[in-house]
């Protein structure tokens, strides 16, 4: 389905009602707005796995300006602000009024984003692999988990160099820390329909554009933050860095560190993170890890 975003179309599609019948009335009950990661990659990246969080509330997965089936607009539009007020008018659009959002890797920074701009419109956040830590700390999870080869394109992918071929093969792996892999990992980037004008952009110069730290302090909504503790990119110390921040800020939030997870908690451990995020939007989150 598309709904019209001021100069965009953006695509999205819904598991689950909003209301449900309760004797004789209906009771409505809360929306999770899914936030895609990459940025440039699509709402699939949330099939199947959040299909499950139908059974407690209406899921809104979203295809963001410029990625998947959305309308592609231009550079100029692609920016975390943009992506964030784009939320703002599409739940404005759809009558959602206190969505839960829910982002994943760069989609999280587009939630943890619309959360400064306009906290007092939503229900809570929901951030999954979110904080990338500092280049040299990335650089050396990826050494751990991958040796030297896997440091070097790494750190030749975010110098900007033409290794696409060699980060796929060596780094992209290194996400998981299933056993044996992520059996869904090959389908799942086959269904994705990449922008890969976006992901360059992102790579060579919005990356670095993404600087939330001195205005967390305008995060008033309730806050989940999860994180992978073998996490190559959005590092585990970087989460406890957001964690106690939002702590000094005094913002509601909780951090649930997953010790065997690498990057993507609700892929890496979908079940432990589906429980948590049913605790969140439920109202009944427990303290933190």
């Amino acid at each position: 389905m598309f709904v019209s975003i001021g100069d965009v179309r953006l695509y999205f599609d819904v598991d689950g009602p909003a209301l449900v019948p309760d004797g004789p009335g209906m009771v409505e009950r809360p929306t999770i707005v899914a936030l895609h990661g990459g940025p440039g990659a699509d709402h699939s990246m949330f099939k199947p796995v959040l299909a499950p969080a139908a059974a407690f509330a209406q899921v809104v997965y979203l295809d963001q300006r410029g990625s998947g089936r959305s309308d592609r607009s231009g550079p100029d539009q692609w920016t975390w602000e943009r992506w964030a007020d784009d939320v703002a008018a599409f739940c404005d659009a759809l009558g959602i009024k206190r969505p839960v959002l829910l982002g994943t890797s760069s989609g999280g920074w587009v939630a943890l984003t619309a959360a400064i701009r306009r906290a007092s419109r939503l229900g809570g956040v929901v951030l999954d692999s979110v904080m990338p830590g500092p280049v040299e700390e990335r650089l050396e999870v990826f050494e751990r988990l991958g040796g030297p080869e896997a440091r070097e394109t790494a750190r030749r992918y975010w110098d900007g160099e033409d290794v696409q071929e060699d980060w796929e093969r060596i780094c992209l792996p290194l996400y998981s820390r299933r056993p044996g892999g992520d059996p869904d990992a090959a389908d799942r980037m086959r269904r994705v329909r990449f922008n890969h004008d976006v992901i360059e952009h992102f790579r060579r110069s919005l990356a670095g554009r993404f600087d939330p730290w001195k205005q967390l302090g305008r995060v008033t909504c309730r806050t989940l933050i999860l994180a992978g503790e073998h996490d190559p990119v959005a590092t585990v110390s970087a989460a406890r860095r957001l964690d106690a921040a939002l702590d000094a800020a005094g913002a509601p939030h909780r951090l649930h560190v997953f010790p065997d997870a690498g990057h993507g908690v609700f892929r890496e451990a979908p079940e432990r993170a589906l429980a948590l995020l049913r605790d969140f939007v439920e109202g009944r989150e427990s303290g933190g890890t």
